[in-house]
């Protein structure tokens, strides 16, 4: 979702319905998720740990910035199989418009070696993120509806 219609609009995540609550050094087993957005972990029925998060992080700013999910076909099974085997590529005309830097990271993200993949303190502090984060930063602090929200 959209804080509001403006082209300074903030986007924010909703909607876990299919979400479980693990702490940082517990793994959970059962097989929660949306299968576009799920990681090979939970698909291959392996004890996970909150690294499957960071997983679907990637697959959101992947969609965010391409319009679609980096593994995905008609056919579920297809889905499952390229979300376990196949590496994540960026193809679509619309990721010349974007950095290396950007598939950097979201790369680092979709590892499928969980122990591999980047951590949330490696995550916050990747340079495109770091890059992203402050331009939200600033958007929300100069958005004439967050003052207006402050001074309340």
């Amino acid at each position: 979702m959209m804080t509001d219609q403006t082209d300074s609009s903030i986007p924010k995540l909703v909607d876990f319905g299919l979400a479980k609550m693990i702490g940082p050094s517990e793994r959970a087993t059962e097989p929660f998720g949306t299968l576009g957005y799920v990681a090979p972990e939970i698909l291959e029925k392996k004890p996970y740990t909150s690294q499957c998060d960071l997983w679907s992080l990637g697959c959101i700013v992947y969609a965010l910035m391409c319009s679609s999910l980096p593994f995905d076909h008609d056919s579920q099974k297809e889905t499952i199989r390229m979300t376990c085997e196949d590496p994540v590529v960026f193809d679509s005309p619309q990721w010349s418009n974007y950095s290396q830097e950007s598939q950097d990271f979201i790369s680092r993200l979709l590892i499928k070696k969980p122990e591999e993949r980047i951590t949330l303190e490696q995550t916050l502090a990747h340079p495109w993120f770091r890059k992203v984060r402050a331009k939200y930063q600033n958007l929300e602090t100069n958005s004439p509806s967050t003052a207006q929200s402050h001074a309340r």
